[in-house]
């Protein structure tokens, strides 16, 4: 009881210097919108979901008595968002749920709560969803610059060279349902595996079955017909709607394309430092695209053998 204890003061304590530590670093502020999670998801493995809530509610308690305000809440929604999501995770990984579907579910529940919000906002506000929208992917812009490094004094530069900011604002606004449940089945799938990590290293709990041993649901495969269809469909409308759609199964075929370099790499031995150097460049580009085909193939050629015989 007395470790577990001093494991739930050391993820609050973590979460608070990292919160505090966004307001005034980009490196701290893209740290905590990646990595929030984890401390509960530790939490919960240490001493049940219960403690996971607890320490949830302990730093939103902390942050809001900080600055008693209602825009203390809404100004920090997403990191709290965050928080929920480590909550939602422990609570189905201590009933059993294996992780690709408590991370499906996640993200699926988080993106419901985020869209009553966001027409919530709307409403309150008197603007219209579209309109809300476009002043959204103007802020998130505006972070990316902050956290690339650009002075706020000077005249910002374009985000992707020779490309207008104006087109690339446009297009990030028709991409955007598809870039924030990607960035937000990524953010879980990664707290998931380090959380995961940190339990293994130290002894607190038998995990099985192994994470390389994920699978993308069989039922995925017609999601990602379906989008490619819609790409052929003469209609902006639909072709947008696809567009989103194959975005968001991507990420589910990169984390089996994933699984199946991390099978690999257990089936050679080989060393856990070079693997925690390795992983990182999976996501660097054109490894990215490649890992997600990777995934794709394995549905068929079922390069980990999972759904072999037995006895074959």
């Amino acid at each position: 009881m007395g470790r577990g204890l001093s494991v739930w003061f050391l993820c609050l304590s973590a979460l608070l210097l990292g919160f505090l530590g966004a307001q005034v670093s980009p490196l701290a502020y893209l740290l905590a919108g990646i990595l929030a999670p984890l401390p509960v998801l530790v939490a919960g493995w240490r001493s049940g979901e219960w403690a996971a809530l607890a320490l949830a509610l302990a730093v939103v308690a902390a942050i809001l008595v900080s600055h008693p305000a209602f825009e203390t809440l809404w100004n920090n929604l997403g990191f709290f968002n965050l928080l929920l999501m480590g909550v939602i995770l422990s609570f189905l990984q201590a009933r059993g749920v294996w992780a690709p579907q408590a991370i499906i579910l996640t993200v699926v529940v988080l993106n419901i709560l985020a869209l009553l919000v966001f027409m919530g906002q709307a409403l309150y506000l008197g603007m219209t969803p579209q309109a809300l929208l476009a002043e959204k992917t103007a802020e998130i812009m505006e972070t990316v610059r902050r956290v690339m490094g650009d002075s706020a004094g000077g005249s910002p530069g374009p985000l992707i060279p020779g490309v207008a900011a104006d087109e690339v604002q446009s297009l990030l606004q028709r991409l955007l349902p598809g870039l924030l449940v990607t960035n937000m089945a990524l953010v879980a799938w990664l707290n998931v595996v380090l959380s995961r990590q940190v339990a293994l290293l130290l002894g607190w709990d038998q995990l099985e079955p192994p994470l390389f041993r994920w699978e993308a649901p069989e039922w995925m495969i017609f999601v990602l017909l379906a989008a490619g269809s819609l790409l052929l469909v003469p209609v902006s409308g639909a072709r947008l709607v696809g567009l989103n759609l194959i975005m968001v199964v991507a990420v589910f075929y990169f984390c089996q394309g994933v699984a199946v370099v991390a099978a690999w790499l257990h089936r050679l031995r080989v060393p856990r430092p070079f693997r925690l150097i390795g992983y990182p460049l999976l996501f660097l580009n054109p490894v990215f695209f490649l890992i997600i085909t990777l995934g794709l193939m394995d549905l068929w050629l079922d390069f980990r053998r999972l759904h072999q015989p037995k006895d074959a």
